[in-house]
């Protein structure tokens, strides 16, 4: 597999899967699959290898998150229906005011998504913008947006989530300043993808398909804590664990607790408080729990999502399984132009291969034996080190990322206004993120 080859492989890849995606609005698994072939034969990948590669990144990426899914759109699906969505959105809009709807979300979605994977938190928060969405006549495309880039924002630059933990171990940054100046540079992210997500809202409107829980016949919605307890309860689960696996405290109540915070488990016990809302709410309905109930129409939906997701992982995969790895590493090797050189590693391995992780820990791998040539030498160095690895690596969030199409399927959102947003916020969120650590490193490296 040639070097000209291999890059010519992945643009015609690309084009493909926006081409069938955005042109022929053929469904999201086959536009995938037909991306990953695309890019086989023309880079000359052995076809035999691609097919191991395709299953494995969807077998791995279905395991990793397929469950998460499932519980995540069931307990959504009970929220819906018991009243405990519409419940939320309007204690939300109680603080917020229906003006400022999406920015009570993307607020959420910044502090959510440092305990909790952006997939995990984005299923769970999806019914709630939903509802907002429909009360307040604000575009579902905003509403989705401010979300998934809140949650975006501190999902790259905060630890304890596992991507900047991992650079900042790479690159010996102190945990305590990492975690503060990733939250700081992560406000201006945020509140730049809010305005973005705003002005994206207007020109591609539209609004979610939410069915009235109550239908008008005067049934009582839940109370406050039964409708958030199923969201709240496995988000405090994980960030318990998290907080415990920091510690390095050990005995049984931690052994207890790392199970009860791993997401399927904190998931299936926000399901478990959702199923006895709903009881609550419509004790009546005697077929919610078989095969043709709500936890059933739920998980039907959950398997399109799983099927879609898994092959954007299959993608993934194939990308991982040729040389392009290689090949990007080799021609960026000896980059030394400052911030640039690990904000262009990460952007580019971010871009090609989906993965914020992969993008981040590798720019990371890459200029930690060049620190002090870079000029980032100093414990205050490392910090931006690991901000510029953070910033490169939110660049282009598009298909070849699971939590791409997370957010299109579970908002109803269109695939070809996915693309037309979602990719394009997330370049400016990079931009601001790099002027951010650009103005960090004047104050604090000169």
């Amino acid at each position: 597999m040639s070097t000209p080859l291999v890059v010519g492989g992945l643009v015609c890849a690309v084009i493909v899967l926006i081409v069938c995606t955005v042109k022929i609005k053929l469904h999201p698994f086959f536009a995938l699959i037909a991306t990953t072939v695309t890019f086989a034969v023309i880079s000359g990948m052995d076809l035999n290898m691609m097919l191991e590669a395709f299953a494995s990144g969807m077998g791995g990426t279905v395991a990793d998150i397929g469950l998460v899914i499932a519980l995540g759109t069931v307990t959504g699906a009970l929220l819906e229906k018991s009243g405990g969505a519409e419940k939320m959105a309007k204690s939300i809009l109680k603080v917020t005011g229906e003006k400022h709807a999406a920015l009570g979300l993307a607020i959420t979605g910044y502090f959510v998504s440092i305990p909790v994977f952006c997939d995990s938190a984005y299923v769970l928060l999806s019914p709630i913008a939903k509802r907002l969405s429909k009360d307040t006549k604000i575009s579902m495309t905003t509403m989705a947006v401010a979300t998934c880039m809140g949650l975006h924002a501190t999902h790259m630059f905060v630890p304890p989530t596992p991507g900047p933990l991992a650079v900042a171990g790479i690159l010996n940054a102190d945990l305590g300043s990492a975690i503060l100046f990733g939250a700081l540079v992560s406000i201006p992210v945020t509140i730049v993808a809010y305005f973005a997500a705003k002005f994206v809202g207007k020109k591609y409107y539209y609004l979610p398909h939410v069915e009235e829980e109550d239908g008008g016949t005067g049934r009582p919605l839940p109370n406050t804590f039964m409708a958030f307890a199923p969201i709240l309860v496995p988000i405090a689960l994980m960030l318990l664990k998290t907080i415990l696996s920091m510690t390095g405290l050990t005995g049984i109540a931690v052994d207890v607790m790392n199970v009860l915070g791993t997401p399927p488990v904190a998931l299936l016990a926000g399901l478990i408080i959702a199923a006895i809302g709903y009881h609550q709410i419509c004790p009546e309905d005697k077929t919610a729990w078989g095969f043709d109930g709500v936890l059933a129409e739920a998980l039907r939906t959950a398997g399109q999502i799983v099927l879609i997701v898994g092959a954007g992982g299959a993608f993934s995969g194939v990308l991982k399984a040729s040389p392009l790895q290689d090949i990007i590493t080799n021609s960026f090797s000896g980059l030394s132009i400052g911030i640039l050189a690990p904000f262009v590693i990460g952007a580019i391995f971010r871009t090609c291969v989906g993965s914020a992780t992969i993008a981040m820990v590798t720019s990371a791998t890459m200029i930690y034996p060049l620190l002090d040539v870079l000029g980032f030498g100093s414990p205050m160095g490392h910090i931006i080190a690991m901000l510029a690895c953070a910033a490169g690596g939110m660049m282009v969030f598009h298909g070849n990322d699971d939590f791409f199409w997370v957010v299109t399927t579970t908002s109803d959102m269109d695939t070809s206004v996915a693309y037309k947003t979602i990719p394009i916020i997330s370049v400016l969120q990079s931009l601001t993120a790099l002027l951010c650590v650009f103005l960090l490193s004047l104050v604090f490296l000169h």
